[in-house]
């Protein structure tokens, strides 16, 4: 059963850069790691038990899925991850419904103080990447791949939701109460001119729109061919404050 959102993927091309942004918002980051297909990330714990990882890479990797997300397509909020307590029939619900994904395979991730981390997900490719959720299981204890850090100077204690752009509502909800064993909720966002669906799971909300029209910020964003992932919305004890790409490596953020 999934239980929430795991991690969100914000990438770019410069670690730095991205590390030094999201650290003038207010974020905690610390050191992460280094993959072996040619990535590497910083993260940022968060109290709700998710994070987020700020990813780039450190060789040249054509081949890794998200290389086209950060060098042909802009960056920004890429992907995003769901946690689950039993990952291969999650995996096998989103097989049925036709999802566009490689079959589970076995990563790592070498921490900064050397430990090896683990685990099982799947990639999810073509119209469906950052659109479907990937969801992993760890092989070592999920709490060594967590930062454990997770208080910040803005307040923020967790993911509020996630806005994602879809050009076919119908087929994403589909998926995506299958894989949720839900229904969802109907919505409407006149500030972005479009309607669509959200789904709760755990603390969490994934809002999918739509565009109701031949204009506006949606319209905009696909015909971009910009990563599905519109905009990230954090809760927080702090100020309210939002961000546009400009400010935060091309992500719209919110803490709410």
């Amino acid at each position: 059963m999934i239980l929430g959102i795991d991690h969100v993927v914000i990438a770019g091309p410069d670690l730095d850069a991205l590390t030094k942004t999201f650290r003038s918002i207010g974020f905690t980051v610390v050191g992460g790691g280094k993959h072996p297909i040619g990535s590497y990330n910083n993260l940022i714990g968060l109290q709700d038990g998710a994070y987020i990882e700020l990813l780039s890479f450190y060789e040249e990797s054509p081949n890794h899925y998200w290389w086209d997300a950060v060098h042909q397509r802009g960056g920004g909020l890429i992907d995003f991850c769901m946690q689950t307590d039993d990952v291969r029939a999650d995996y096998a619900t989103f097989a049925s419904q036709g999802v566009d994904m490689s079959p589970l395979v076995g990563l790592s991730r070498v921490r900064v103080d050397g430990y090896r981390l683990s685990w099982l997900n799947n990639e999810i490719n073509g119209e469906h990447q950052g659109l479907i959720p990937f969801v992993i299981e760890d092989e070592t204890p999920r709490e060594e791949r967590v930062p454990k850090d997770n208080k910040h100077e803005n307040g923020v204690t967790g993911i509020d939701s996630i806005t994602l752009a879809t050009r076919d509502l119908d087929a994403t909800r589909r998926i995506m109460e299958s894989a949720l064993s839900r229904t969802a909720a109907v919505v409407e966002d006149e500030q972005l001119d479009a309607y669509g669906i959200a789904l709760d799971v755990g603390s969490h909300r994934l809002e999918y729109l739509t565009p109701r029209g031949k204009s506006g910020p949606l319209v905009d964003h696909l015909a971009a061919d910009k990563p599905v992932p519109y905009r990230i919305r954090f809760k927080t004890d702090g100020e309210p404050r939002t961000y546009e790409p400009e400010s935060a490596v091309g992500v719209r953020l919110a803490l709410v």
